[in-house]
């Protein structure tokens, strides 16, 4: 008989992908979390729940929202969170990211002006 709660399942899956995301490993999360690695196995594959305070925790060394693992809603990023994604690089990361970024704005400008709309 399947034990698994299909919410916990739903928030496993996305404890995982948002774990990968962030290029932790279970024992990685497990010890900023202060939790074992089984815990956190069990937890991503729905066998069990977590508390709010685990949940809470995984939510700030993920750099992810409650309403992202709980209810699966994407929230429209903010600079502070794209930010946050470039803290850990190194400066010579963070001037190619620069002129990526530059390259990104400057093509959505040109896209801007040159996108026709039919009359309707």
């Amino acid at each position: 008989m399947d034990m698994k709660k299909s919410l916990n399942v739903e928030i496993g899956n996305r404890i995982r992908i948002s774990r990968e995301c962030a290029g932790l490993t279970q024992e990685e999360l497990a010890e900023e979390i202060n939790r074992s690695t089984q815990f956190i196995s069990t937890i991503e594959r729905g066998v069990a729940g977590a508390s709010l305070e685990t949940i809470i925790s995984i939510c700030d060394v993920l750099s992810v929202s409650s309403d992202w693992l709980l209810r699966g809603l994407k929230p429209s990023p903010s600079a502070d969170s794209i930010a946050a994604k470039f803290a850990f690089l190194s400066d010579a990361q963070l001037l190619v990211i620069n002129k990526l970024a530059d390259d990104v704005i400057a093509l959505v400008k040109i896209s801007e002006k040159t996108t026709e709309y039919p009359n309707s």
